[in-house]
């Protein structure tokens, strides 16, 4: 980097003038580059068993049941956003002289529709109607409407909710009359979590997900708000930075010291798991922050901008085209097939779907739409 380095750490010690904050292409960044992985969905399933590869696979795919590679903490990161952006979105709403009522009414809008785009998305290819939690889109709506009602709270607040959440669930796992002979975190159905599925759905789900990990999972949003709140303050960027950096490793930590009594499993969305996840979201968010909104490396992050500013389209065609795409672009790069053989041919495609959804993104971006939910 050129120029008087003195200065640059200088603008770094320094709280920014107060004032209307600027947007966070941090977090627009960080919201793209979870989008793009998922539009890279399944990229390296070809890869399975290689000698070489194999840990691409690994890293790219849900752990059978206890344990943690980066797959599993999409989801996570997913939620830990939108709880950033709450209440920088509410207090932009405040600002415009919205009511609480007002406020409130527009976060059981917004509930309902990702709800509703959350369960039209389960039912694509269905042949059959079957109402379901464990989606990020329903458990970002209940997750929403839980912690709207603790926004103005103070972070100590939050931080008390958070635990005796994460600590309520713990106890209702442990002590109930549904664990089978393998205990609370055995793999099955045998758990207060399929139990509750059959008394509401009368179903459970498949893999053993439970939907009552949307509980534990709303944790996330909160983790979330208090990284969002701190992003509001009035102090300079290399202080923000080390609250992060401090509270993402003591979270982590937290998560993985525990985790030797108490499994990290995202299936049922352990309390651990919720730390540990929690610790690499806030992590993220730092490196991000630092990267772009900070030291103001923005041109290299563009191209994930333009993913996290429009990521309710990137959703979409993620769930919805990426087979679509293949089927369709299959014949015409069908004589790469050869050369890059079984393993290598499916990760070009997935390659080309991601780049094309880009162009899509990068199209809608430059004529300002934005899909919103």
């Amino acid at each position: 980097m050129s120029g008087d380095n003195s200065k640059t750490d200088m603008n770094l010690e320094t709280p920014p003038k107060a004032g209307p904050p600027p947007r966070l292409l941090s977090l627009d960044a960080y919201r793209g580059w979870i989008m793009l992985t998922l539009l890279c969905a399944g990229i390296f399933n070809s890869l399975k068993g290689h000698p070489t590869w194999n840990w691409l696979y690994v890293q790219t795919e849900h752990v059978e049941w206890e344990g943690c590679v980066y797959w599993d903490l999409i989801q996570p990161s997913f939620m830990f956003i939108v709880g950033v952006a709450m209440p920088l979105a509410f207090s932009r709403r405040a600002a415009a002289g919205n009511s609480w009522r007002q406020q409130f009414r527009h976060a059981l809008f917004r509930a309902f529709t990702l709800m509703l785009i959350g369960t039209l998305l389960d039912h694509f290819g269905a042949t059959t109607i079957q109402i379901g939690f464990i989606r990020v889109l329903q458990q970002i709506a209940i997750g929403y409407i839980l912690v709207f009602f603790l926004l103005d709270r103070s972070p100590r607040v939050q931080a008390t909710v958070a635990g005796v959440t994460l600590i309520a669930y713990q106890l209702a796992w442990m002590y109930n009359p549904w664990n089978g002979p393998g205990g609370p975190w055995a793999q099955g159905n045998q758990n207060i979590g399929s139990a509750l599925d059959q008394w509401m759905l009368g179903r459970n789900y498949s893999n053993y997900y439970v939907g009552s990990n949307a509980i534990p999972a709303s944790v996330m949003i909160f983790f979330g708000v208090m990284a969002g709140q701190l992003l509001q303050k009035n102090l300079a960027p290399k202080r923000i930075v080390r609250v992060l950096l401090i509270s993402g490793c003591a979270l982590l930590l937290a998560g993985y010291a525990s985790g030797h009594w108490f499994p990290i499993i995202k299936r049922i969305w352990t309390p651990t798991f919720t730390l540990f996840a929690g610790g690499w979201s806030i992590l993220f968010l730092a490196t991000f922050y630092w990267l772009v909104d900070a030291i103001g490396w923005k041109k290299w992050a563009f191209p994930l901008i333009v993913v996290g500013a429009n990521s309710m389209a990137a959703y979409f065609m993620a769930n919805c085209l990426g087979g679509w795409f293949r089927s369709l672009t299959d014949v015409w790069i069908a004589g790469l097939r050869d050369p890059l053989g079984a393993e290598w041919f499916p990760v070009l495609q997935r390659l080309l779907f991601a780049a094309s959804a880009w162009l899509v993104l990068y199209w809608l971006y430059r004529r300002r739409i934005f899909l919103k939910a």
